[in-house]
């Protein structure tokens, strides 16, 4: 986990400056892997993000598996504030920004442990951890169920909506920033294997 840029900065911005970056433009990646990104990001060598404005045909295929990668780290994220509350509502203003980095990044390295130990939170505490966290008086970020992602990997799952996407644009980084890091051979390579081993969006069931 990398935290260098303000939660306002865009994805794309975050992760040009991220240690990440460096070490995928150095070919850290072994052959035939990448990394798939959502429409903040721009494909590049090593990195896929979606088609726009599909309707059918391979290109909405490979949407269709792209966003299966995509919605484990919705999920990810879900897990890792519902263990730790406090990630839901804002932290206080006597905290300073070099702290509040270090609070994240030790919950998430105890959230890994945790998760290695398996860990498991008693319903009876997640309940009071609501409650206590709905009654704070500065507000805090719900968590919702997606009925989508439950269809998709058939799992019960809650994830902080409003929390999610604050970095889906592009305020901070302007067309002729973006424009000579666009290398779409990677994902044209992908949706041709989705297209030639013909794997298609299944139908969706009816009620």
């Amino acid at each position: 986990m990398s935290i260098i840029c303000g939660g306002a900065s865009s994805d794309l911005v975050a992760f040009e400056g991220s240690d990440l970056k460096k070490l995928l433009d150095d070919g850290i990646l072994a052959h035939n892997l990448c990394l798939f990104g959502d429409n903040a990001y721009i494909n590049s060598q090593y990195m896929a993000t979606p088609y726009p404005n599909t309707s059918g045909g391979a290109r909405d295929n490979y949407n269709y598996f792209h966003s299966q990668l995509r919605i484990r780290i919705e999920c990810a994220f879900g897990m890792f504030v519902q263990r730790w509350g406090m990630l839901r509502t804002a932290i206080p203003c006597n905290v300073t920004v070099p702290k509040t980095i270090s609070l994240v990044l030790a919950l998430a390295k105890l959230h890994n442990f945790c998760i290695d130990e398996a860990e498991v939170i008693p319903a009876n505490l997640l309940s009071q951890d609501e409650q206590n966290i709905t009654g704070n008086r500065n507000g805090s970020v719900p968590l919702v169920a997606d009925p989508l992602i439950a269809e998709i990997i058939n799992v019960n799952t809650t994830t902080p909506r409003d929390l999610m996407g604050g970095g889906e644009h592009f305020d901070d980084a302007p067309r002729h920033y973006r424009r000579p890091l666009h290398n779409d051979a990677l994902r044209s390579r992908l949706c041709n294997h989705v297209e030639s081993t013909f794997k298609t969006r299944p139908r969706r069931r009816e009620p």
